[in-house]
C-alpha cells in the first residue's frame, strides 16, 4: 500500500477487514497453480539439460516466442487432452520442412477424441444433449419408476456409446497409432473429457511430425525422458500439459476450518446447484462443476444465485443440500471412472430443470413437445421470465 506521499505502509498494520453476507468466488478452475508430475529422487527436471515448461507458462508466450521455442527442436508433450493435442499440432506446424523435428506425445491415459460434432451423418447432440437422450441416463431425484427403468435401459446406453465408438474408429486412425481407449466413449463424455481434434492432427502424424509414446510412468534423464520399459526419448523441450490444481487454489484462498471443508472424502467439491457449498452457505463458487456447455450452465447458475441473494427463495437445510450433492456424486461414480472431474453432462437438463423450479420458472422451455424431446438446450432457452 502507498501513502499520499508515496511512502509504503506496513500491510499488516493497515490491514482492513470487510464483512459480507455473501461472497462469490469466480477465480477460475484452470490456471494459476499447475499440476506438476512427481518423480523419484534424482530423476526430476533438475537433471534434464533442456527446457521444461508447463502449459500455464507456454500460454503466456506470444506467437513468435512460441514458434521460436518449438522450431527445429525435439519436443515432448506430456498429456493427451485438449491442451496437449493443440500443443502437439502447433509443434508440428512449427517444424515443417527438411529441418523440422517430430513432436512426441507422452500419454499415460488415453481418451476418446472427436473430429467434429457429427456421428455417421447425425448431429452429436442427438446422442446426449436432448431430453429424450438424457432420459436413458440416471439423474438425481428421478423417482421410483425411473429407478426401475434405469437398469433395463443399460443395453441402449451401451449401444449408443458403441455406435459413436464405431464411427470414431472408422474415421480416425486410432488403431493404427494405438490410441483406441479401453473404456467406453460414454465415460469420457460423462467426465467432460471429450476433446475436439484440430483438423490436421492426424495428417501431421501421418507425415511423421507427431509421434506417440504410451507409458504409465516416466522421468527425466540428461538428454530427455526415460520410460518404464527402459526406453529413452531424446528431447530439447518438454511441455507439460498435465492440468491444474483447481481445488488447491480454492483451499489456499480460505482459512481454516473452511479450507478443510471444501473437498469431501472422495476428493470432490460438493456444490449445491453447482454453486453453494452446503457447509459454507454464505460462499458461492461459479464455474467449478462442468457440463456439456460450461458458459450456458454458469449463466443459469448465476441467475439462480442473484435471486437467492435478493431473497426470492431460501436454501434448503444443510442435510437436504448434502443429500442432493451426494446423490449427484454417486451417479457420477456409477457412470465414469473419471468422476473426480465432477461433470454433469449426462443429466445437465435435469440440473437446469431443478434450478428453474427453485427460481419459480417453468422447466420445459421449448415451444412444442417435439423440440422439447429432440432439440438441444441453449442459453436462449433460459431467458428472463416476466
Amino acid at each position: 500500500m502507498m501513502g499520499t506521499e508515496g511512502k509504503k505502509y506496513d500491510d499488516a498494520r493497515y490491514m482492513q477487514r470487510y464483512g459480507f453476507e455473501l461472497l462469490v468466488v469466480c477465480i477460475g478452475k484452470y490456471g494459476d497453480i499447475p499440476k506438476m508430475p512427481v518423480f523419484p529422487p534424482n530423476k526430476g527436471q533438475e537433471v534434464f539439460g533442456g527446457k521444461v515448461m508447463h502449459t500455464l507458462d507456454y500460454s503466456k508466450l506470444d506467437k513468435e516466442a512460441a514458434r521460436e521455442l518449438l522450431k527445429g527442436k525435439k519436443v515432448a508433450v506430456v498429456g493427451y487432452k485438449k491442451s496437449a493435442i493443440d500443443l502437439a499440432t502447433e509443434c508440428a506446424q512449427a517444424n515443417q520442412g527438411a529441418d523440422g523435428q517430430p513432436c512426441t506425445m507422452v500419454i499415460r491415459t488415453l481418451h476418446w477424441t472427436v473430429p467434429a460434432y457429427w456421428i455417421w451423418g447425425l448431429p452429436f447432440f442427438l446422442f446426449y444433449s436432448t431430453r429424450s437422450s438424457q432420459f436413458l441416463h440416471q439423474r438425481p431425484n428421478q423417482g421410483l419408476l425411473r429407478n426401475l427403468l434405469f437398469p433395463l435401459l443399460s443395453p441402449v446406453r451401451k449401444a449408443v456409446s458403441k455406435f459413436i465408438e464405431s464411427y470414431l474408429v472408422w474415421k480416425l486412425p486410432l488403431v493404427k497409432y494405438g490410441l483406441k481407449p479401453d473404456h467406453p466413449f460414454e465415460e469420457d463424455y460423462a467426465s467432460c473429457q471429450m476433446a475436439i481434434l484440430p483438423e490436421n492432427f492426424f495428417s501431421e502424424a501421418d507425415n511423421g511430425k507427431i509421434m506417440f509414446k504410451k507409458t504409465p510412468r516416466w522421468w527425466f534423464w540428461n538428454g530427455g525422458l526415460e520410460f518404464e520399459d527402459n526406453t529413452k526419448l531424446e528431447a530439447d523441450v518438454v511441455l507439460l500439459a498435465t492440468g491444474f490444481e483447481g481445488k488447491k487454489k480454492i483451499q489456499d484462498l480460505l482459512p481454516q476450518p473452511f479450507s478443510s471443508l471444501i473437498v469431501d472424502s472422495s476428493g470432490i467439491m460438493p456444490l449445491y446447484r453447482g454453486t453453494i457449498h452446503p457447509l459454507i452457505p454464505n460462499m458461492a463458487f461459479v464455474g467449478y462443476i462442468e457440463s456439456v456447455s460450461n458458459l450456458q450452465t454458469a449463466e443459469l447458475r448465476c441467475k439462480w444465485l442473484s435471486r437467492l441473494a435478493d431473497g426470492l427463495f431460501k436454501l434448503p437445510s444443510i442435510k437436504k443440500m448434502l443429500d442432493q450433492t451426494s446423490e449427484e456424486i454417486e451417479i457420477m461414480k456409477k457412470t465414469t471412472r473419471f468422476y473426480k472431474r465432477h461433470c454433469i453432462s449426462t443429466f445437465s437438463i435435469n440440473h437446469s430443470d431443478e434450478i428453474c423450479e427453485e427460481m419459480g420458472w417453468k422447466c420445459w422451455r421449448k415451444n412444442n413437445w417435439v423440440l422439447e424431446a429432440f432439440a438441444p438446450y441453449s442459453s436462449q432457452d433460459y431467458g428472463e421470465e416476466a
